[in-house]
């Protein structure tokens, strides 16, 4: 028997009637001291990634959520059966405790900050620098009958310069947009992390942990911020558990 563990809570405020789990398992409370670990069991060890299922995964946590402090973790968490659960929790323990204090009736909303007009850029094989404005139709320039070919390692050179002048300009922008949302949220949030794993064209990526009596506030500031910027494309995404603000460890998110 295999053991899918959705998140770590403390002693529930109510006990889990019609929570249903990954492969439509009831949903129950393995709790070691005073913590809990909300798990249902599964038939194998390693759970295929699908719509079904990670869906599953954060509604069992949102249930949770509504009433107390989670921490939630990470999809396909199993464990072979209840030693093996037991000792993870007897191991994490401290780090459990220390979380579920600090993040205690906090909540986490996302923010993706998008260019409305982003120019591409592309490096071909042979090095050439290409690059593609969005609904502008690019024009071949002449190049000068008397001015003589650059050599290639002349031209790689100044491929490499202008690439790298981009990037720079690029990083100004998102130090730009990092400093002003967190300007505009600074009295009301606890803390905050940018995703460093979202590429430059997919935006900008930032993580905010409030207390819930905040959310109302929170929301209003950013449709304050969208409006400021209209150059820009925002998007916001929450109330979520506090997925980026738990310790790292092992299971977790």
């Amino acid at each position: 028997m295999y053991l899918y563990l959705y998140c770590i809570t403390k002693a529930l405020h109510k006990p889990l009637i019609n929570v249903v789990g990954i492969g439509n398992a009831n949903v129950r409370a393995f709790q070691y001291e005073d913590i809990v670990a909300i798990l249902s069991e599964v038939v194998m060890a390693k759970i295929p990634v699908s719509n079904g299922n990670v869906l599953r995964h954060a509604a069992v946590i949102e249930a949770v959520r509504k009433e107390q402090t989670v921490l939630p973790m990470r999809f396909s968490s199993v464990f072979h059966g209840d030693t093996a659960m037991l000792e993870f929790l007897k191991s994490r323990y401290a780090a459990f405790v220390s979380d579920l204090g600090q993040l205690h009736d906090t909540l986490e909303m996302g923010i993706r900050v998008i260019q409305k007009k982003v120019q591409n850029t592309e490096i071909t094989q042979s090095g050439v620098k290409q690059e593609f404005g969005v609904g502008e139709q690019l024009t071949a320039s002449p190049t000068p009958d008397l001015q003589p070919p650059a050599s290639p390692a002349m031209s790689y050179l100044q491929q490499r310069r202008i690439y790298y002048a981009s990037q720079d300009e690029n990083d100004e922008w998102v130090h730009e947009i990092v400093k002003t949302c967190h300007a505009q949220f600074e009295d009301i949030c606890i803390k905050h992390k940018r995703d460093l794993h979202t590429s430059f064209s997919q935006g900008v990526a930032l993580n905010y942990l409030i207390h819930k009596d905040s959310l109302n506030e929170f929301k209003n500031r950013f449709n304050d911020l969208k409006s400021s910027l209209n150059e820009l494309h925002f998007l916001c995404s929450g109330p979520w558990p506090p997925y980026h603000f738990v310790s790292p460890g092992d299971g977790r998110e």
